[in-house]
């Protein structure tokens, strides 16, 4: 297989709410409606001198030769989903951008552009295209004239707080928030993903795998044979840069911080920030799963 480096706008664009879809719809039909979003991002892609690459979950993502193509075409599909339905359905989708250098092979893209492409695809609201201070100078005038600085962010690739930008593809100003001066608009950083950690072996949880579930039932991605711990305890879930653990139990979760702080978490959900165990329904136990931040960006995709 042949890899090369090529310069390339990268637009991740992802559902929002995807989850309420397979709860309301049901598996199949709900993969159909994603397989349709795919599909019109293609179409819309191709229309901007780009292409799909891949779908990533419910997320599509494309590229671009210009990153007039990427933001023309993340505006046209935020302009087409708000006026019309996908396979029936009303989505609405948050949208990354993101110009520079990718590593393709086989089809697929890599490298820090790409990955800083989906973390603004999750730090971006429904119906909101965010873009990189480096794209946004790439822009043509034109299209600049609809976009506007909003948020400071420190990205892969720069040694600074850098620009976000909102491209806005909606005709009426009375649709688009007003910016309060006085406000900090810092977005957290990507400060890696979550790695679990038990005696049976590790799972990485990030921007692929968004969701763990601990528990004593055979069918949970880390079994715990604890006769305290529930069939489905708890799940582990990523929330844009965060982590937290959501008990579903019926003994609760006892959460044991590096930095010596103790928590018994029943029917609710704790952040999981720093590095610590936990035990499913019982304390101290064997059935322990220590948590810590991978430092490899939560956004590899």
């Amino acid at each position: 297989m042949t890899r090369e480096t090529t310069q390339r706008a990268v637009m991740f664009a992802d559902i929002s709410g995807s989850t309420r879809l397979f709860s309301v719809l049901g598996d199949q039909v709900a993969r159909d409606v994603i397989y349709a979003f795919v599909g019109r991002c293609a179409t819309i892609a191709a229309r901007f001198d780009g292409a799909l690459v891949k779908g990533v979950g419910d997320a599509a993502l494309c590229v671009f030769k210009s990153a007039d193509g990427g933001a023309l075409a993340a505006s046209a599909l935020q302009a087409e989903l708000h006026a019309g339905h996908v396979a029936g359905q009303a989505l609405r989708v948050h949208v990354g951008l993101h110009f520079g250098p990718v590593m393709t092979e086989d089809r697929d893209v890599f490298g820090d552009t790409v990955n800083v492409a989906a973390y603004l695809t999750d730090m971006a609201s429904p119906e909101q295209i965010l873009t990189t201070e480096g794209m946004y100078s790439l822009l043509t005038p034109p299209v600049k004239a609809a976009t506007r600085p909003l948020f400071r962010a420190r990205v892969k690739g720069t040694s600074r707080e850098t620009t976000v930008h909102e491209v806005l593809w909606r005709t009426d100003r009375a649709d688009i928030t007003d910016i309060n001066p006085g406000a900090q608009r810092l977005l957290p950083a990507d400060n890696g993903a979550l790695l679990l950690e038990w005696p049976g072996g590790t799972i990485r949880v990030d921007h692929l795998r968004s969701s763990v579930v601990v528990g004593r039932g055979p069918h949970c991605d880390i079994v715990v044979a604890s006769r305290f711990a529930s069939r489905e305890h708890l799940a582990v879930r990523t929330e844009g840069t965060d982590f937290f653990l959501v008990d579903r139990s019926i003994n609760g979760t006892f959460v044991e911080f590096e930095d010596g702080r103790k928590l018994h978490v029943l029917r609710r959900e704790v952040p999981l920030d720093g590095k610590g165990r936990f035990f499913p329904g019982e304390s101290p136990a064997e059935g322990w799963i220590r948590f810590a931040r991978d430092r490899r960006s939560l956004y590899r995709v």
